[in-house]
């Protein structure tokens, strides 16, 4: 049974964090190098158009990237109880990245460019799954991280392949931006097209969420538990990918959102997968719309948000790791 400290503290998280998003989300249309109150405070129709035309729909894709990358982030963590895991460890970030590079090479809309970055992060980790069974060496979580390894070494190769073939002056730039990441650009085409499915995917994780804690003890514990392993672990994996490569296809790769939000939800509600998927939503929302908010407005031309999530990343998680305590459930 929880405490009633426990609960409490971690409704108040909760509250804090909706609170903060909701005025992080509020601010965001206001940031920019276009002054939206030149005009005083009453806005005018060029700033309405500029906020509601090209801020808020970038505001609510990153609201979804950040979502999805904190949760997979969470779910991929929990899984393989491994505090360095990410949304891109099996092989989905490189594979999505592969499908928006020949898009792009190619010269197809950006729509097609989306589309086509989801079905490739799908089938990067399909191949994972398909050739993790084929390994004899190790358990099956084993097997799953290091098919990913090698799915994501091929589909790096294969990017390194197709920016060799690319005209220098015009597709190889779109290309490197792209993979860099960056939310310039985005319109409601791209929300029309990811918010569905980021939406069905996290319907499924949250779904599933409380089977995280019985997994954290081993799957024979988990299967005398009643747990149907294979199928959940199949299910979360799939749910996990879905989102994962949305927000891949629509905001390119973006690091560090995914592994940094799970730890720090953990640092400060505890361990219990039934309020660290949700919150960690949370927090990836946060971060990454304050990355964007900084890559945006820093200095005058825009820096990729691949490159902001880094610069602050790296330095963020390695204080967060010199408290951390290992993945799996432990008090």
């Amino acid at each position: 049974m929880e405490s009633d400290d426990a609960m409490m503290s971690r409704l108040r998280f909760f509250v804090l964090m909706s609170l903060f998003l909701a005025l992080l989300f509020i601010l965001s249309m206001f940031i920019g190098r276009y002054n939206v109150f030149s005009q005083g405070l009453l806005l005018d129709n060029e700033a309405l158009n500029v906020i509601y035309g090209i801020r808020l729909p970038r505001i609510i894709i990153g609201v979804l990237v950040g979502l999805s990358l904190g949760i997979s982030g969470a779910v991929m963590q929990s899984l393989f109880r491994n505090p360095l895991a990410g949304p891109s460890i099996l092989g989905v970030s490189q594979g999505s990245a592969v499908g928006a590079a020949v898009a792009i090479l190619l010269g197809l809309q950006y729509i097609y460019v989306h589309f086509l970055a989801t079905i490739t992060g799908l089938l990067a980790v399909l191949f994972t799954w398909v050739l993790a069974a084929s390994i004899r060496y190790g358990g099956s979580t084993l097997r799953l991280v290091l098919a990913g390894i090698a799915v994501s070494a091929f589909a790096s190769a294969v990017i390194g392949l197709i920016k060799y073939l690319a005209d220098p002056y015009d597709k190889l730039p779109q290309i490197v931006f792209w993979l860099m990441g960056s939310l310039a650009g985005t319109t409601w085409i791209q929300v029309t097209y990811a918010l569905p499915l980021i939406i069905a995917g996290t319907i499924v994780v949250l779904a599933l969420r409380w089977i995280l804690n019985v997994l954290a003890l081993g799957d024979d514990e988990a299967r005398a538990l009643g747990v149907n392993v294979k199928l959940t672990r199949l299910a979360l994996i799939v749910a996990s990918t879905l989102v994962t490569a949305t927000a891949t296809s629509v905001a390119g790769v973006i690091s560090w959102i995914g592994l940094l939000s799970p730890h720090i939800v953990r640092r400060l509600i505890g361990y219990d997968n039934r309020w660290v998927i949700p919150g960690s939503a949370l927090v990836g929302a946060i971060l990454l719309l304050l990355c964007d908010d900084i890559a945006r407005s820093l200095i005058v031309t825009e820096l990729p948000l691949g490159v902001v999530t880094s610069f602050l990343g790296a330095p963020l998680f390695m204080a967060i790791l010199r408290y951390a305590r290992p993945i799996g459930g432990e008090k």
